[in-house]
Order: C-alpha cells, then structure tokens, then sequence
C-alpha cells in the first residue's frame, strides 16, 4: 500500500471496545470499512461516523477492507463462523487480526489449529518501531541467560492471553520456545470464584537458561517492562527508556529524561495492523506459521499450568494439537 494512505479496516467489536473504535477512527489514523458486534453500543458507534453495521462476524469478513480485526476479546467465537472468517480472509489475501490468541485453547477445532492462516493478535511489541528497537538493543547486548518480561493493561483492551502470547513473543527473540512453564495464576481479593486477571510463569529453556513472564488485566494503563540480565550486564527497558549497565555496574546506556509520550494502546493498535497489513502484502517479514503455534502452545501450556499447579511441557502440548 502506497506510502499515506489510511488502510481501511473492518471491526468487530464488543460493548466495552466503543471508546476504542473512536481512538481509532475519529483521529484519521484509520478508514473505518465496515462495523459489527452484538451490543447496542456498537451499533450507535457505526452510526455515528457513517459506515455499514454487520450483526453477524461472517459478513464483515466480506467487506471491502485491507484488514478484519476481531477486536472482542470476551466473545467465544464460534469455530464454523471463525472457520468462515478464515477462508475468506485467505481469500481476499489480507490479514484477520484478533485482540486474543484465536483459536484460544487446544480444544477448539484441529482443523483451524492446521490452518496456514489463523488470526494474528494485535498489538504485539514485535510489530511496533519501539518493539524493534528494543530487540535489537538486546541483540547487541550478547546472549542472556535470564529474562523478566511484564505486559499488563486494563481487560477491556486484550484478552489474558493475548498478553502472555505479547509477552512470550518478544521473549522469543531472544530466548526462543521454552521446554517447559512452571505458572500461578492470581485473583481478586476476596472473590476467589472469579477468573485470573493476573498470571506469573516461569520459563525454561533446553540451554539452561530462565525467564519470568508476567501477564495481567487488571485496571491500569497499558504497559511493558523488560530487563535482560547476562554476560553484558543488565539491560531495562520502561516506557522506552533504557538502563543498561555493565557487569561492573558503569554505565552503558541510560535515558533519565521523561519518555516522550506514554504508552497508549490505541496507538499501538493502529501501527500493528498497518504492520500486519506491510507483511501480508509482502513489504516487511512475518512470523511464520510454526512460531505462531509454538506460541499459542506455550500460552495454553502455561494457563495449563496455572490450572493444575504443575509444571507443564509445552511440546507434550504442541503434540496435544496434532502439531510435532
């Protein structure tokens, strides 16, 4: 797509996700192509700025777009209407993005799990300037042999686990895939009955090298925090400022100014999908199909492991998907 134009994106959104849709649209940033969704709200949004409202998820995957983005994280999709967003999505050759890993667990359908074109969660870091900025930083910082990764936000915005799949991702390009994830997953106090909104694993690696992951939906801004630790000292980065400092503690790197903006998920969101939409046109590299199942298996290994209070093996996992 030509350098300026505003790439046309079709949504599917849920009730909480109408302040989003208006971040995202009313800026420019994006050409709305087609909204959908199940709540009133939606409904009202699609109205407002002048775009054709779809009840249904397999009609919007129709419309004139360069990307569909699944952008509910609370919905159970269906597998025969996610199947049909699929199919059209490699039809029409654009990227199908998704707010949560989709299909979520290993128990949805194996043929979506087979499939050469799943939906790809958004915003991840790999897909940002930011992102990439750092992984490179912690390339010229040698191999580490540990890592601690942290990537929280309010619930409305992403799923639980498309923060673990964020967090793991980046982890990856430094670390790979895990052999194994030890997790805890933790609730709200006092109400011991409701879902995690917090999940700490731990991640071990067949090199003898560790990481921690922390992933959280609790109320919050939207934010990642990284450190390396390793032959070239230890490497932080927070709101784009680094602080890097040799094993004999000088000081190689550090920012001690403000950053120049905060971390504002909306922001993020727009510059994944128009990355996502470079990949698919072929202008930038991808992940290929094989990361994306090893992160979704390391993710459903370690809400596994949260579940069971054991450690859990993520390729006994994979081969659970009918993927070796």
């Amino acid at each position: 797509m030509p350098e300026g134009n505003r790439e046309r994106v079709a949504i599917w959104a849920g009730e909480r996700q109408a302040s989003m849709l208006q971040g995202m649209f009313d800026d420019g940033r994006l050409e709305p192509a087609a909204i959908g969704g199940e709540a009133v709200s939606i409904r009202q949004e699609a109205t407002r700025i002048g775009v054709v409202f779809h009840d249904d998820p397999r009609s919007l995957a129709h419309a004139d777009a360069d990307a569909t983005l699944i952008a509910d994280p609370d919905r159970v999709m269906p597998t025969d209407v996610l199947a049909a967003m699929v199919a059209e999505a490699e039809r029409a050759r654009r990227p199908l993005l998704t707010l949560a890993p989709r299909p979520a667990s290993i128990e949805e359908s194996a043929e979506l799990l087979a499939s050469t074109h799943l939906p790809t969660p958004v915003p991840t870091f790999r897909d940002l300037a930011a992102g990439r900025r750092l992984i490179d930083a912690g390339i010229a910082f040698e191999t580490p042999s540990g890592a601690a990764i942290e990537c929280s936000g309010p619930e409305r915005e992403a799923a639980l686990t498309g923060r673990l799949f964020d967090a793991f991702d980046l982890l990856s390009a430094w670390f790979g895939t895990p052999t194994h994830v030890d997790a805890t997953a933790t609730r709200p106090v006092g109400t011991p009955s409701s879902r995690p909104n917090r999940i700490m694993a731990i991640a071990r690696f067949s090199d003898g090298r560790a990481a921690s992951v922390t992933a959280g939906t609790e109320v919050g801004r939207h934010v990642r925090m990284a450190t390396l630790y390793g032959g070239g000292g230890r490497l932080q980065w927070n709101d784009g400022r680094v602080d890097w400092a040799g094993r004999d503690g000088e000081i190689i790197d550090h920012d001690s100014g403000a950053p120049d903006q905060r971390t504002d998920f909306t922001a993020e969101l727009v510059e994944s999908i128009r990355t996502q939409v470079r990949i698919r046109a072929g202008v930038e590299p991808g992940r290929t199909s094989e990361a994306t199942i090893d992160l979704l298996a390391t993710c459903e290994a370690v809400m596994l492991s949260a579940r069971t209070g054991e450690p859990e093996s993520v390729d006994a996992v994979r081969r659970m998907i009918g993927r070796v």
